[in-house]
């Protein structure tokens, strides 16, 4: 035989066979893409949540030389999505974009969810949206300290009104908690959405909410259809520069809040799956278009930061709202 023939399709089936198992069965995974990868948002398409997924999916994709899906689930505060998650299994191949609405709260406070926060792994938080206070035009408080004046005026038959999204959510827990510091009553409507609130607080059927920010209340702002007396962050985006922290106010110094999204897989996930997904992500959150677009609306893009960080910002996070459901003592029955 020539030495220099090149080897026909036989004789290599024969060489092969003859070769370890091992390698063989690394060079058809080195040499095959990756599957696609499912993003998980627990809210319809089009909403906030899922123009944040889109805006990172692609970048994200390009990390890890994968499909980055985006996968829309939403109902029961994104706990079916929740639980889609952790019944897949725990290789990587879908993750999580969820905040203390739906990862924390929930489990928490409601007995029928059969999760807890410690369910899921924190990959990297990737937004931090403020919360605002907003009062309707006609309530006579023109900053936070005349606002806490005219709640401590009134007694539990007369209360402000507010509005929030849901029995349960952040908002909701929030506004009571906020209650229970100063020591005044409130009265809770809850709605469907965030639209509803808005319109109804435009209309003077409530008296305040607390909401997450969106570039789009500015216009409202300034043509007086509401007013916002204060931002929940000490460290305010530029956007709401003119509008003061709640924390100015003695009584709520440390009343600091925001809606932190991230990335989270289910416990039990690889290590080297983790990393991998941690690095692409954090990549991402380095691209000046990907900031651009989140910030548009009025978001902070959160730095990028290693797992152990991530895991630690997620137990602090844990932490807190347990003391502030311990302290409401608010929990839904079954």
């Amino acid at each position: 035989m020539n030495p220099l023939a090149l080897p026909t399709r036989r004789s290599l089936l024969k060489i092969a066979a003859g070769l370890p198992l091992a390698p063989l069965l690394l060079q058809p995974a080195a040499a095959s893409a990756p599957g696609p990868v499912s993003l998980m948002v627990p809210y319809p398409a089009g909403g906030p949540s899922d123009v944040s997924a889109r805006i990172l999916s692609k970048p994200i994709g390009e990390g890890l030389a994968a499909k980055v899906i985006v996968e829309n689930l939403g109902g029961a505060t994104g706990t079916i999505a929740a639980s889609k998650v952790l019944g897949a299994r725990a290789d990587g191949s879908m993750f999580f974009q969820g905040t203390q609405n739906e990862l924390i709260l929930p489990p928490l406070t409601n007995k029928a969810v059969r999760y807890q926060p410690d369910a899921f792994e924190n990959l990297q938080y990737i937004t931090v949206t403020h919360l605002v206070l907003l009062v309707r035009s006609g309530l006579p408080a023109r900053d936070m300290q005349e606002f806490l004046a005219l709640a401590r005026s009134r007694n539990e038959s007369n209360s402000l009104t507010y509005g929030s999204v849901g029995v349960g959510s952040l908002y909701h827990l929030i506004t009571e908690y906020m209650g229970k510091v100063v020591k005044v009553p409130f009265t809770h409507a809850p709605y469907a959405g965030t639209a509803p609130v808005i319109q109804d607080l435009a209309g003077g059927q409530i008296d305040f909410s607390i909401m997450p920010f969106q570039a789009s209340m500015l216009e409202m702002i300034r043509t007086g259809r509401f007013r916002a007396l204060a931002v929940l962050s000490r460290n305010r985006p530029a956007l709401l520069s003119a509008v003061p922290s709640i924390t100015e106010v003695p009584a709520l110094r440390d009343f600091e809040y925001a809606s932190l999204a991230g990335y989270f897989v289910k416990r039990g996930t690889p290590q080297d799956v983790k990393q991998r997904l941690n690095q692409a992500i954090g990549q991402a959150l380095l691209d000046p278009q990907v900031i651009a677009k989140l910030e548009a609306d009025g978001r902070d893009v959160a730095k990028p930061m290693g797992l152990d960080d991530a895991a630690a910002a997620y137990a602090r996070e844990i932490a807190k709202y347990r003391e502030m459901i311990r302290v409401t003592g608010y929990v839904q029955a079954d």
